[in-house]
């Protein structure tokens, strides 16, 4: 994984022409996500920025709707999972068994698909842990190591999600088994407003790292890709990209310039996919050391109460100042 030095820089989100209508001027944007990407931005089209955190705020988010257990890492900041075995292995688990090991990461087209939940059996597995029907409780089955936004590694175990009380039950140590921590977090309070809510596990606190559920329509992150390299090699690749908040769905369209794009150039419908805007809007040019943004692509996207935007990209600097430019639009 690539290590990054982090420069704090406080992020600005600046507009010009705030004005929200169909005429023909597109309104310009720009977000400032920080040296190395290090900022989640939440954005709404109808306010602006709403929220900016650093991503080694957290290590892990926990869903916080009823009936599910999403578990997902801050992939962006560093945070890698691995899957080391059930719950008979905690005591024989230590670092060195992460060797020769694939990390896990969030599935970014689907939010409930988080890095602990790979390899899940749909309807009553969770990946991490298997659905009582007789106590609405979800039981932790497998262990994991996990190294954090430090870069220190720990074994983790989830060891249920209690369905009454709405409740996570976690453990975790050092590798070799020392400073054992046992805890609980609740996300009952959170039931109404939020999709996850945030948890640190260098310090032991919960953070509420993501606005109220309807109050953002896009996050701008730092997450994971996988790059093919050769015939069958891929390699973990972080980007800056854009993930949908689970209500709004995307559509994009190609092959006409942005500017001139509508509703009606579209070949497919709306998607719920988290990630249709994703990270490829932009390629880097290895002689230049510089970004070119895709000429003919926009993305138009469908907010819970109906509207619809069009947005799309104007231009790309980089990590050295994490800086996004991009146009947006009310359509309908």
């Amino acid at each position: 994984m690539k290590k990054f030095l982090f420069l704090i820089i406080l992020p600005t989100l600046f507009f010009v022409s705030c004005k929200k209508d169909s005429s023909t001027i597109d309104d310009t944007i720009t977000v400032d996500m920080g040296t190395n990407s290090i900022y989640d931005t939440y954005y709404s089209f109808d306010k602006g920025q709403v929220k900016t955190i650093a991503n080694t705020d957290w290590d892990i988010a926990f869903s916080v709707p009823v009936m599910t257990a999403s578990i997902i890492i801050s992939e962006g900041a560093g945070v890698q999972l691995w899957c080391v075995g059930d719950t008979n292995a905690w005591s024989k688990v230590n670092q060195s068994t992460i060797n020769n090991l694939q990390p896990r990461y969030n599935d970014k087209s689907n939010w409930m698909n988080g890095a602990f939940n790979q390899n899940s059996v749909y309807p009553f597995n969770f990946g991490w842990g298997t659905y009582q029907m007789d106590t609405h409780n979800v039981i932790g089955d497998s262990i994991y190591i996990i190294k954090l936004t430090d870069g220190s590694y720990k074994k983790l175990f989830i060891r249920e999600k209690n369905g009454s009380a709405d409740t996570y039950v976690l453990r975790w140590a050092n590798p070799d088994g020392s400073h054992q921590v046992d805890t609980s977090i609740s996300p009952a309070t959170y039931s109404a407003t939020k999709n996850f809510i945030h948890y640190s596990i260098l310090n032991k606190k919960l953070i509420e790292a993501e606005p109220d559920k309807d109050k953002w329509d896009l996050l701008f992150t730092n997450y994971i890709v996988k790059l093919q390299t050769g015939p069958t090699s891929f390699m973990d690749q972080p980007v800056v990209g854009v993930l949908a908040n689970k209500d709004v769905k995307l559509l994009k369209v190609t092959g006409i310039a942005p500017e001139n794009a509508s509703l009606s150039d579209s070949t497919s419908g709306f998607s719920s996919q988290a990630d249709l805007i994703g990270w490829d809007w932009k390629t880097y040019n290895q002689n230049t050391s510089q970004y070119s943004i895709t000429a003919d692509t926009s993305y138009f996207a469908k907010l819970a109460g109906g509207s619809i935007y069009k947005i799309y990209f104007t231009r790309y600097i980089g990590h050295a100042t994490g800086t996004i430019e991009f146009k947006t639009k009310l359509v309908e």
